[in-house]
């Protein structure tokens, strides 16, 4: 009977070690800082000059995706379909309370963007690129509203039509002639 005591001491000796060492790893593990995201640090976009008649292509316009409606998940579902269409993933959040958006909008802060124009169409023909002053987040808003069911059947390259800049993800490759 003294063998059972001293089996069952033991084993309750090596479980309150185990407990002790998996509580100092926990509260390690909880109070350590957060790793880094390499991926998001560079995640920002690059100010490329395009001159008149160069492609631009869905794998060089990094998107950013704001929900203007009350359905949760709006934001994550486009830019899913964006990024399967070739899109690099920005930003995704809620807009602005005052942006009064009901489908779609697209909103650049360069005049006569052709990457923002690309993005556009992946909306359909009543789906306007907006110039304003804020960036909301990386490379080209867009702001879908509460009547946004789907993105349309769209070319996924698009010409410049004049010498401007866009902003292309970075690490994708150069507009080509």
């Amino acid at each position: 009977m003294r063998g059972r005591h001293v089996t069952t001491g033991v084993t309750l000796v090596v479980l309150v070690a185990i407990l002790v060492v998996a509580g100092a790893l926990g509260l390690r593990a909880l109070f350590a800082p957060l790793p880094s995201d390499d991926a998001s640090a560079g995640s920002g976009c690059v100010s490329t000059e395009l001159q008149k008649g160069q492609r631009v292509s869905s794998t060089q316009v990094q998107v950013s995706v704001f929900n203007a409606s009350e359905r949760a998940g709006l934001a994550d579902r486009t830019m899913l379909a964006l990024t399967k269409r070739g899109f690099t993933q920005g930003d995704i959040g809620n807009a602005p309370d005052d942006s009064g958006v009901k489908l779609a909008q697209v909103w650049t802060t360069e005049t006569d963007d052709a990457a923002a124009r690309l993005v556009a169409r992946q909306f359909g023909k009543k789906v306007k690129v907006h110039t304003v002053e804020t960036d909301l987040g990386p490379g080209v808003d867009v702001i879908v509203g509460k009547r946004f069911t789907k993105l349309v059947k769209a070319k996924r390259t698009i010409v410049a039509a004049r010498a401007t800049s866009a902003c292309r993800a970075t690490g994708s490759p150069t507009p080509s002639q």
